[in-house]
């Protein structure tokens, strides 16, 4: 019985302390992002001076869209954290940023000029006004004489054309106003939209069991922020290897600007479903009829879960990027970018773009042809030894002589070892493709036709130095046992009896020219017709 009542006592002691508890307001700082592909882990760091007993700290200056189920709070000081719980501020008067006071005072000085004109115009208006309610002269018991008139008339017609203009001249600059009135009160609405929304607090129920300080840690998942790898991969000369620079397309909406912080840039997508799989038993039966009926019943819905040397006697040394300043950590899980400086990246939801690494990939080059469907040779970079760097699937761009060539797409989980990376066209190498009269020729068969097909492949060299070129030809595949398609001549090409195409692998010296002949076949019945042949 003792028990329960000493259990009891303690009860309303505790309860009664946390009824009791004052509310204090902390201003979390910003001091660390982990960014994943989908998603962003923000960390806020405060000190707090605590009194004895129980308090309410309540948290602010977060982010958005926060999953309470991932909020951690960590302390170090004389205390035990009772409770934390996430809650919505609809009452806080917004905060207004230094842009917003800016294009407010823009605004302002803008309606002024907007009145100020609109009563120029009312002015002119009236003055005319004036001149036409006058415009009569003399009388009907007296005359005017023509000079009088033809006087009067010159300073009606110059007065009201004067006036006119200058109403004219004055809608112009009206109009002006007005889009530039218009332009910033839908800049000032979009940003108010974004001050007025509720904040995210997060309150901390602690008990301190003596007057101290105390430093807390806060940590949450938002997921208004991703990221997106890119590279740019660039080549200087065909006897040098080439440069792959790992870019990331970082944007963040979390209605918090993170400012002058380490942002670090994580592999891993807290995003997907991290269950193990699991493999239920597979029944199987012959089919059975399915009976339908109508229901009134409405369907379902599908929810988704939304370092650099520089050269000291160089005059102009090359300036470091981010890449020089950023580790490459591989975790359990995944691979992170670890910056060594701070930077700051605004909730805009634009993509700002992060340098991580620079990599000197070896790289083989060759000039490519395909003269069914181009006259031109295309020099190609064969990159290797690319797959050791954990490069993610992502748009590449292509430079080549300091020049922007084009686009290209990385896809480490389906690429080879070996990833060919198209240079460009190079217009000192000519590739025509020419159909041979004499060869070429259709024969009608007893109840078949055999068309004959005949091709000079000839690549000429206009460079001063030899090159060497892979040229691609191919012949038709039969997808049917009455079409025969036979290979006749192909000037000792290497023929893929799988794919139907054959290649040579040539060498053409500066100023030369090389021929490759091309002869096949393909017989089929007269009666039949094959479409593209």
């Amino acid at each position: 019985m003792k028990r329960i009542l000493f259990s009891i006592g303690v009860l309303f002691l505790v309860f009664g302390r946390i009824s009791a508890s004052e509310e204090q307001h902390v201003d979390a700082k910003l001091t660390g992002v982990k960014v994943f592909l989908r998603g962003a882990e923000l960390t806020h760091t405060a000190k707090v001076k605590l009194e004895r007993g129980v308090t309410d700290l309540t948290f602010s200056g977060l982010a958005s869209n926060i999953d309470q189920n991932s909020i951690n709070v960590s302390a170090k000081g004389d205390l035990v954290i009772l409770s934390v719980v996430q809650r919505f501020d609809y009452l806080r008067s917004p905060q207004k940023n230094p842009h917003v006071k800016i294009l407010e005072d823009s605004l302002e000085i803008l309606n002024n000029k907007l009145v100020s004109k609109q009563n120029e115009t009312a002015a002119f208006s009236a003055e005319l006004e004036l001149l036409f309610a006058n415009k009569e002269i003399g009388s009907k018991e007296k005359g005017v004489s023509i000079i009088e008139l033809q006087k009067m008339a010159d300073f009606f017609r110059k007065k009201v054309g004067e006036i006119k203009t200058q109403i004219t001249s004055i809608e112009n600059e009206t109009k002006k106003i007005k889009k530039d009135v218009d332009r910033i009160t839908k800049q000032l609405d979009e940003l108010n939209n974004k001050l007025n929304q509720p904040t995210n607090q997060i309150v901390v129920t602690v008990s301190a069991n003596s007057q101290s300080a105390a430093e807390f840690t806060l940590s949450y998942l938002t997921y208004s922020a991703s990221w997106q790898p890119s590279y740019d991969i660039r080549v200087n000369k065909i006897d040098s290897p080439a440069s792959l620079s790992y870019k990331a397309n970082v944007r963040q909406n979390s209605g918090l600007d993170w400012n002058n912080v380490y942002v670090v840039l994580s592999t891993r997508n807290p995003v997907q479903n991290n269950n193990k799989p699991e493999l239920n038993p597979w029944f199987i039966d012959f089919t059975q009829p399915i009976l339908y009926k109508s229901s009134n019943i409405g369907g379902g819905r599908t929810v988704k879960a939304e370092a650099i040397t520089i050269a000291k006697d160089a005059e102009y040394a090359p300036a470091p990027s981010m890449a020089d300043f950023t580790e490459v950590t591989q975790t359990q899980l995944a691979v992170e970018f670890i910056p060594k400086l701070k930077y700051s990246i605004p909730s805009d939801n634009k993509p700002h773009n992060v340098a991580l690494q620079d990599y000197t990939i070896p790289a083989k080059y060759e000039y490519y042809a395909a003269p069914k469907l181009a006259d031109n040779a295309f020099l190609v970079a064969y990159l290797t030894g690319w797959n050791e760097y954990n490069l993610l699937p992502g748009q590449a761009n292509i430079y080549f002589e300091n020049s922007y060539v084009g686009q290209s797409h990385i896809n480490p989980q389906t690429s080879k070892d070996t990833l060919s990376v198209s240079l460009g066209r190079d217009q000192g190498i000519s590739i025509t493709r020419q159909m041979l009269k004499d060869f070429t020729e259709d024969k009608f068969l007893s109840s078949d036709i055999e068309r004959k097909f005949a091709y000079d492949i000839v690549v000429k060299n206009n460079k001063n130095i030899p090159v060497k070129i892979l040229v691609e030809e191919q012949i038709p595949l039969s997808k049917n046992e009455d079409i025969e398609v036979k290979l006749k001549d192909y000037s000792g090409g290497i023929y893929t009896e799988s794919d139907g195409k054959i290649k040579w692998n040539i060498q053409v010296d500066p100023s030369k020219s090389v021929t490759k002949k091309l002869v096949y076949s393909v017989r089929y019945p007269k009666d039949k017709v094959i479409p593209g042949l």
